[in-house]
Formats: structure tokens, sequence, C-alpha cells
């Protein structure tokens, strides 16, 4: 299956194939401030599964340690999606409104940084709080989906 993604403004076309390994809500000061909202619908996807946005993204990372590259459109200045990692062993994470129909896709499993949100979120999903326990909770989705 081809998921049509594309930034706000349009001026960011890609696309991802195949099933995501997971959709999670990230409540981290980045994605809050860059997202302009109280948290970011990720998708996850492994990188080679992305065709890439390059020609009109700046890409940047925002921490020194563990940080993802996130890309932002030259023209509209919100996210395009972000990468983590090169080649096979690399994750794409995609804004799940930047998907043409999110419908497509499968339901959100958890939050991460939770401890620091900007509004307390009222579901039954798992919150992990803190960095270590949100890195945790991404390792063992990663080593399940293979």
């Amino acid at each position: 299956m081809e998921h049509a993604c594309q930034c706000p403004c349009g001026t960011n076309q890609f696309s991802a194939q195949g099933q995501p390994i997971v959709r999670f809500f990230c409540h981290c000061t980045i994605c809050q401030d860059k997202y302009q909202a109280p948290f970011a619908d990720v998708t996850l996807f492994k990188l080679p599964a992305v065709s890439l946005p390059e020609q009109a993204t700046t890409y940047g990372k925002y921490k020194r340690f563990v940080a993802i590259d996130r890309g932002i459109c030259d023209a509209c200045h919100k996210p395009v999606m972000a990468k983590m990692g090169e080649g096979d062993k690399g994750y794409a994470f995609i804004s799940t409104r930047n998907f043409v129909d999110p419908s497509a896709l499968p339901p959100s499993v958890m939050h991460v940084f939770y401890g620091t949100r900007a509004a307390d979120i009222d579901d039954n999903l798992p919150k992990h709080k803190s960095w270590l326990s949100s890195q945790w909770a991404f390792v063992k989705l990663l080593r399940a989906a293979g």
C-alpha cells in the first residue's frame, strides 16, 4: 500500500510504502514548538519505505544527543517529516496530519515524553513520562517489529 503525504502547503510531496511500524503521540517540547500544538501525532516507517522530500526541506537537529533530524518545509515552515539513522537501519517519523488519507493508518498505541505534556489526555493508552521510559518503549516496539 502506498500512502501519499505532503506538507501543509503541498510544496513537499512524498510517499510511504507498506504498513507503518507504529503510530504514537509525542509530547516532547520540540514537537510542541514545531507543530504549535500540545503534542504531535506521529506515524513511524522504516526509512527505505519513504521517498524523502529533499527538494524544499531543510533538516536540522534541535538536541545534542539521540536527536532526530527534523525536516521543515522551506515554503510554509511547517514540519514535513523527521528521520533517524541511515539506510535500512533508519526510521522516518511522519506527522499523521501530513498523510493525504490518515484513515488508512493504524490507531496510536502510546504517548511518549508525557512528562512534558502541555495538557492532560484522557485515554487508556500507556503514557511514558520520562526520556528513559519513552526510549525504552520505542526499543521494545522496534525489536518486536523486527
